[in-house]
């Protein structure tokens, strides 16, 4: 969530007031980029609502229809992609990124006064639906709008994996925030440490995410054990062997197939001491990338994470990098459809409709470069009317060629 400054994006001389085409071509890919991954994974052409709580989905929050919103909690709502193109284009909206397990609201109990486009039969309240602060429009510990029109501190905005509230680096309550995002890959501020308290105990323990797991397969002698009663958590291998004495340790060498395996319940949280070097002291924590997979799986600890509403951590899916990645994908595939359909409908073209296409695509590429020429030579700025007048003189210039004779050879 940082501005774009289009007047200096590109450039490393702040005085410098203009920009090239190659700067605006490559601020647009970024930001088209950066639009697929937010968008990309979500429906933009059907309302979300019948499909339950979404894990992960982009929301916006309508102030036009929920003024109320801002000041009132309980007037807080949120709509899917798809509604804010079809029912609320041209509202006041606030863009919310993305939230986990959401149901979208528009037209239903929490918005009675509007009327879904897409899906008109929303009967149920969505009793699981969270709200946080960013529905009214506000952010961060400061509770101020972003972008904030009273504030001049440049500063980088980052959201909590937990709570998904967004805050600025300067509130964090620590010093000790990475130089930029590719040095961690999820941020859980300090207000989420202190009511997620099992967190503390995984600060400066885990380094790489890429490393075996905590609670991964161990080897031990349980012999003699009643089966029945073991909990379905980590893993031991034990012999399948009848002719072992009760108390004997199994076999290291058993194969894979002689072998039979239970499930042990073994608890693989570090243990906390607030005395110890590197141990948790204050303000948000930084996590690297696989972090959820060092926390315990064992029965008491998944009974936590239920408790205090985090079971999420422990689905992959949930995180903002896989959606992102999966938006990405999409988005691409999509891209790769269009072009086929694209393609297959060239081909089916005769060849003369071919070769008048193809002309006609050059024709405005020749004529697209002259009409930026005429700016760049006069230090002019493109506005909206002169792309606007650009197409409709091409289209005027198309009109009358149009019956023609064509002069390609058949």
């Amino acid at each position: 969530m940082e501005p774009n400054n289009s007047e200096t994006a590109g450039t490393s001389n702040p005085d410098r007031s203009w920009v090239t085409l190659g700067e605006i071509l490559k601020e647009q890919e970024e930001l088209e980029a950066e639009s697929d991954a937010v968008l990309g994974g979500s429906d933009e052409k059907n309302c979300t609502y019948s499909r339950g709580y979404i894990g992960r989905q982009a929301l916006y929050a309508c102030m036009t229809c929920m003024p109320e919103s801002r000041v009132n909690e309980e007037k807080r709502a949120g709509v899917c992609l798809a509604c804010s193109y079809q029912c609320h284009e041209g509202h006041d909206l606030i863009e919310l990124y993305t939230k986990r397990n959401f149901r979208c609201d528009c037209g239903g109990k929490r918005m009675p006064d509007v009327r879904c486009k897409l899906d008109p039969l929303k009967i149920e309240a969505n009793t699981l639906n969270l709200y946080n602060q960013n529905f009214s429009g506000t952010y961060c510990t400061c509770h101020r709008p972003y972008p904030d029109p009273e504030d001049n501190v440049e500063d980088e905005m980052i959201q909590c994996v937990v709570c998904e509230d967004w805050y600025h680096t300067r509130h964090l309550g620590t010093d000790d925030v990475p130089n930029t995002t590719k040095d961690f890959a999820e941020m859980i501020c300090e207000g989420c440490v202190q009511r997620v308290g099992f967190l503390r105990n995984y600060v400066g323990k885990i380094e790489d995410g890429n490393q075996t797991q905590l609670n991964d397969t161990v080897q031990v002698d349980v012999t003699g054990i009643d089966e029945s009663n073991v909990a379905d958590t980590s893993t031991v291998t034990v012999s399948n062997d009848e002719s072992k004495a009760e108390g004997q340790t199994a076999d290291a060498d058993c194969e894979p197939s002689d072998a039979k395996r239970v499930k042990l319940d073994i608890c693989t949280k570090p243990p906390y001491d607030e005395g110890e070097s590197g141990a948790y002291k204050k303000g948000a924590t930084f996590w690297n990338e696989g972090w959820r997979n060092f926390l315990c799986r064992c029965t008491d600890c998944t009974t936590t994470y239920k408790t205090l509403k985090v079971e999420f951590l422990l689905d992959e899916k949930d995180t903002v990098q896989w959606y992102e990645e999966h938006g990405r994908q999409k988005q691409k595939q999509d891209d790769k459809n269009t072009d086929d359909q694209a393609m297959e409908a060239f081909n089916k073209m005769g060849r003369v409709q071919q070769v008048e296409f193809l002309t006609g695509i050059n024709h405005m590429q020749v004529r697209l470069k002259e009409f930026l020429d005429t700016f760049v030579t006069n230090h002019q700025v493109v506005t909206e009317k002169d792309v606007h007048e650009f197409f409709a003189k091409l289209k005027k210039e198309r009109s009358e060629t149009v019956g023609a004779p064509s002069h390609f050879c058949r």
